[in-house]
């Protein structure tokens, strides 16, 4: 209308699979489950644990949905109703006072500090553990040769609310799961017992580069936990009934859409990175034309 010529894209950053709760399904967070494995395997030894510490995070996505709900009910209230809309104040303040000590609102971090031996961080169905009384990146032989982080390893490998475990191998990515092991080395994955691992969730090439990208970060966790996939729902770690940022059904699939002329249906995009450069290529050709 404008008299000026304009492209819309429409881009999803990702898609969503359809997730159950870690919590509800099991009664305790990641963090309590990781915790509980510490302790008992300590009670077995009869020496010390390796020790965390639950901290909450009031930045959450969601943190402040509550609050600011209420918030907004007490600003379009007529002015008249003075004493309604200061209780909703008081509600509003009440509930944000509440955050941090209530898990179905928050969701659970650990927090990186030095008498913290064991660190795990999630979102979503994807979730991080460090193990922060070393200060260099382990690999699995560093974890097996500590039995507390074996028995820890072990005890996450067995349970039904984990689904995979990624961890450093020398310059292999080695996966493991109830069902085989594997390695992948330069985005060729190679099953080395039982079954493939990422059976559950898609063994195409570009999920298989992503979990190798993924795992064999510096900073990665020491062990990369997934959540189990049924290949129709994922467990996560939050309180969430859709969730992403792993690999595991549509999650792994975002859309890019486009007028015609752009041919995006051509484009081969496999990486975040590779679609400023999709886009504008094309303009360029048009713009030399």
């Amino acid at each position: 209308l404008g008299g000026r010529e304009y492209d819309l894209v429409i881009l999803s950053d990702h898609g969503m699979t359809p997730s159950a709760s870690y919590r509800v399904l099991y009664g305790e967070t990641l963090g309590k489950t990781v915790e509980r494995i510490l302790d008992g395997d300590a009670a077995l030894r009869g020496g010390p644990s390796l020790s965390m510490q639950a901290s909450f995070s009031d930045t959450s996505e969601y943190a402040d949905v509550g609050p600011q709900v209420v918030d907004v009910v007490a600003q379009i209230s007529p002015p008249s109703q003075r004493t309604f809309r200061r209780g909703l104040g008081h509600l509003r303040d009440w509930l944000r006072s509440r955050y941090g000590l209530r898990e179905l609102i928050l969701p659970e971090k650990y927090r990186v500090e030095q008498n913290h031996d064991v660190v795990v961080t999630y979102s979503s169905c994807l979730a991080l553990l460090y193990f922060a009384d070393d200060p260099k990146p382990l690999d699995l032989a560093d974890i097996a040769r500590d039995p507390r982080r074996a028995n820890l390893y072990l005890g996450l490998l067995n349970h039904p609310g984990v689904g995979l475990l990624g961890t450093r191998s020398g310059p292999a990515v080695h996966l493991e799961s109830t069902i085989g092991r594997a390695i992948i080395v330069d985005g060729h994955l190679e099953v080395i017992d039982g079954r493939n691992p990422l059976e559950n969730y898609q063994t195409g090439e570009l999920v298989v580069r992503a979990v190798e990208h993924l795992v064999s970060q510096a900073n990665t966790g020491d062990v990369t936990i997934f959540g189990a996939y049924d290949g129709y729902e994922i467990v996560s770690f939050d309180d969430q009934i859709g969730a992403h940022g792993a690999a595991g059904g549509n999650q792994l699939h975002p859309f890019l859409i486009g007028p015609e002329h752009l041919h995006l249906d051509k484009a081969r995009i496999e990486d975040a990175r590779d679609i400023h450069s999709t886009l504008m290529t094309r303009y360029a050709a048009t713009a030399l034309r």
